[in-house]
């Protein structure tokens, strides 16, 4: 099985991570698979700021590439990889959306991460914002 067809936590915020295919390392358990990515995804939402935008456009998902260092610095950026649930009304209000998906990967550096599991390919993942149930 490789990371990717690993089915991914939707929390609170939504905030899911998707790691990337694994190198030739054994697979760690699937349970402590899970812990990290939940652990991932609750370290960044909770740096979340909802944008001052329409009810629909909260249900626009949007997908960040990131990579971290050993530090758990970001190196570089995150990048918008995708996003989901935008319609002709919305349109205008993804990029605001995007954006606080970018500025709560920023502002949550340094993330920590399972150094077992960062050693196997969780410096470079996707995280996937769905703010759409966050209270």
């Amino acid at each position: 099985m490789t990371w990717r067809t690993l089915t991914a936590l939707t929390l609170a915020l939504g905030a899911c991570a998707t790691p990337p295919p694994m190198a030739a390392a054994p697979a760690p358990d699937r349970a402590a698979v899970l812990r990290a990515t939940q652990r991932a995804a609750d370290q960044v939402k909770r740096c979340y700021r909802h944008p001052k935008v329409s009810r629909a456009a909260r249900l626009i998902a949007t997908t960040l590439h990131v990579s971290y260092a050993a530090d758990g610095t970001l190196i570089g950026l995150p990048e918008v990889v995708g996003q989901s649930g935008v319609t002709d009304e919305t349109a205008v209000q993804a990029s605001l959306m995007a954006e606080a998906a970018r500025l709560a990967v920023i502002r949550c550096q340094p993330i920590s991460l399972p150094p077992e599991l960062y050693q196997r390919g969780w410096d470079d993942f996707e995280l996937t914002f769905r703010p759409a149930g966050f209270a």
